[in-house]
């Protein structure tokens, strides 16, 4: 009986231990988690709210000479004529691949972002929530166990 209660002193202190050990650690690593992914969500909200976006057309500059957006999707035209007249080519598929980039490379470039003034208070509070949010999901995801 002697042994039994002995024995379970010794399991009833190691849990002690184990308890004491995480609450020194701080380890709720699921409540860190999601309160690192609200705080990033959140100040990166508020920094959205702060940014406008504006487009414009876009003229490619090669040389001296303009190449205005419409006439990007010149090559891409020439390159799904010639696929259709000859469909076993190499170099239609080519073209058209490279006629696509230039599409989506005009458009990226037509974008302007710019931010919106702003106090110096709301500032630190979205600049300082997503670090916040950022070192808080950084330390749960790669956290030495």
């Amino acid at each position: 009986m002697k042994e039994k209660d002995k024995q379970i002193k010794e399991e009833l202190k190691e849990l002690r231990d184990n308890i004491k050990e995480t609450k020194e650690d701080g380890s709720n690593e699921m409540l860190q988690l999601f309160l690192g992914i609200i705080m990033l969500g959140l100040g990166l909200f508020l920094f959205s709210k702060r940014v406008i976006v504006h487009n414009s057309w876009y003229a490619w500059r090669i040389g001296g000479f303009n190449l205005s957006s419409g006439l990007v999707t010149v090559p891409l035209i020439i390159g799904i004529i010639w696929q259709f007249y000859n469909s076993k080519s190499v170099i239609p598929k080519i073209i058209i691949t490279f006629g696509v980039i230039f599409i989506i490379a005009t458009i990226i470039m037509s974008i302007k972002i710019s931010f919106m003034t702003t106090s110096m208070f709301d500032y630190i509070i979205i600049v300082g929530l997503a670090a916040a949010g950022s070192g808080l999901l950084l330390k749960t995801l790669f956290r030495k166990k």
